[in-house]
């Protein structure tokens, strides 16, 4: 008898289970539905762009999570875990304050850092970027990092996952055009799909959960010399597409080549090298007159978030300047 009512206890439960499983799966189910239909990137509101009515005093060397949300290099940091994303070697830690960053090491830190405020000062979004110079990261040993890149991870956006660029809903808009002459201006050799994000506001933001914001998340391949030739010998090819952090290779570089039919001929010789194809001449020249509301001083507080030396910064701003003044003469 006691071994009976044992295997009777056991089937009982074990319909007790399923019972409980079909309840939870038929009740999860509009929730789940629901969350699906949140995070679907090709549902809600495609937006690229946003008009940065108060351009002339934005504030370049914090950027877009201003001074408030930049980490403390004295503060305390704990490592979490490694990251294995993309190329450049990087870590995630949290901060004292209850916010996770993630650190990026290697030659991409100070351009990545710049680039995201020129793009953020002219309406296009970013990730909130900031170059430290030293920092003590606790765990594993504890260890000094220098020279890094941190990037706020819980900025109140949530990753729905990559867009393309000849395959989005912004094609042939002047907002497309514009950031593709920005990835020009910049000298972005490294324009792959992977690279870019969509993302909406969490819940925790308070903002728009329909919106899906599309914007270029890795910007190191940029601030250098646009181009490999060696990069043409196919064993070779998976070689970078340019240099980075590089001044001079940057100045010494052909911008613009002319005009053909109404769209720019912009010398770039970069990876995707068909993807400046098309921009249109108003288009391009609509970028240039918006970056040329920025200010020498702001461009230059770009360059100095990013860790540039004063020679360096001297040298970038004076080619970047250039680069506005061919644009808004585009004819």
């Amino acid at each position: 008898m006691a071994l009976g009512t044992k295997i009777i206890n056991i089937f009982m439960a074990l319909c007790l289970l399923a019972v409980t499983a079909s309840f939870g799966s038929a009740g999860a189910g509009p929730r789940a539905q629901k969350k699906d239909k949140d995070d679907d990137p090709n549902s809600g509101r495609p937006i690229l762009w946003t008009e940065p009515t108060d351009i002339e005093s934005r504030d370049l060397f914090h950027g877009l999570g201003g001074e408030e949300g930049a980490p403390d290099p004295s503060g305390k940091f704990k490592f979490v875990r490694r990251s294995t994303s993309g190329t450049s070697e990087k870590i995630i830690v949290d901060d004292d304050k209850g916010r996770s960053w993630t650190v990026k090491f290697g030659p991409e830190s100070r351009p990545e850092t710049t680039v995201t405020r020129i793009l953020w000062a002219v309406g296009y979004h970013v990730d909130q970027d900031y170059f430290v110079k030293k920092a003590f990261i606790e765990g594993r040993g504890g260890f000094e990092v220098w020279d890094v890149r941190f990037e706020r991870r819980d900025d109140g956006y949530k990753d729905l996952g990559p867009w393309k660029w000849f395959a989005n809903p912004f094609l042939g808009t002047r907002e497309y055009d514009g950031l593709r002459t920005l990835m020009m201006v910049v000298g972005n050799w490294d324009l792959k799909d992977e690279n870019n994000k969509i993302v909406r506001p969490n819940k925790e933001s308070g903002g728009d959960r329909s919106l899906r914001v599309h914007y270029v998340s890795d910007l190191g391949g940029t601030l250098g010399k646009v181009g490999n030739p060696i990069r043409k010998t196919w064993f070779l090819r998976n070689l970078p597409g340019g240099t980075k952090n590089d001044p001079e290779g940057y100045e010494n570089q052909v911008f613009i080549n002319g005009v053909k039919n109404g769209t720019v001929d912009f010398n770039y010789k970069g990876k995707n090298h068909t993807l400046p194809r098309g921009v249109k001449v108003e288009h391009a020249r609509w970028m240039g007159n918006l970056l040329g509301r920025l200010s020498n001083k702001q461009l230059s507080d770009a360059f100095r978030a990013g860790g540039f030396t004063e020679a360096e910064i001297e040298i970038y701003v004076r080619e970047l300047r250039d680069r506005i003044d061919q644009l808004k003469a585009l004819r």
